[in-house]
């Protein structure tokens, strides 16, 4: 018996605890929270050194995120939304499309750097 409330309570444990994970509302509409999830990539938590607010856990991420889907079910548009967030935080609110870029290319100049210094080290060989 005594193991039958262990059980209980550590299934009781993990069904609530997902419930942590993901303490959000999310919209109703499948297509509204698909278009909130893409602006989360493109805004910039101010918190936590340019992270965006996708991945972020901070309270200013939490309330962009809250903030983006009632202005979506409003039937405010992408753009509209993000000219409010520039508006009212600035230009560093959104992410910058050339840096993303950049971080994507520059592993592959590392990449094919090092290729380069191994293969001039095994010639010298």
């Amino acid at each position: 018996m005594k193991n039958f409330w262990y059980s209980f309570f550590a299934v009781l444990f993990f069904c609530f605890s997902t419930y942590a994970l993901s303490p959000e509302k999310r919209l109703d509409d499948e297509v509204q929270e698909q278009r909130a999830m893409n602006l989360f990539l493109q805004v910039r938590c101010l918190v936590c050194n340019g992270q965006v607010i996708e991945n972020s856990d901070t309270e200013f991420a939490f309330q962009m995120r809250k903030i983006i889907r009632e202005k979506i079910v409003t039937g405010k548009s992408d753009e509209e939304i993000k000219e409010e967030l520039i508006r009212k935080f600035g230009k560093d609110i959104l992410t910058d499309p050339k840096s993303n870029i950049l971080l994507w290319i520059l592993p592959l100049i590392f990449v094919v750097v090092g290729i380069r210094l191994i293969l001039r080290g095994i010639k010298r060989i």
